[in-house]
């Protein structure tokens, strides 16, 4: 028959306290628990922020186009405008 240990010892100890090997395993459970949770989460928010940085830099790459775009028509504006070859 299988005989399982109790966590908390009562003979000489006081109740509730744990035991010292119960203890550092739980802490080294945490530990290892944590780390594994803050590796996953760091994980996770990669490509979350490669996300962002992609849609960041079209919404950039957009504004410069459209800047540069609007430029263009007023100098072809006042190409038109100037040139005689437009003038009739």
């Amino acid at each position: 028959m299988l005989k399982i240990l109790p966590l908390m010892r009562s003979a000489h100890d006081r109740p509730g306290r744990i035991r010292p090997l119960v203890a550092t395993l739980a802490l080294v459970c945490t530990a290892v628990g944590a780390v594994v949770v803050i590796g996953f989460t760091t994980l996770a928010l990669v490509p979350l922020l490669l996300t962002v940085g992609v849609v960041g830099a079209w919404l950039l790459a957009l504004l410069l186009l459209g800047w540069a775009g609007i430029e263009g028509l007023a100098a072809l504006e006042r190409w038109f405008e100037s040139d005689s070859r437009f003038q009739r």
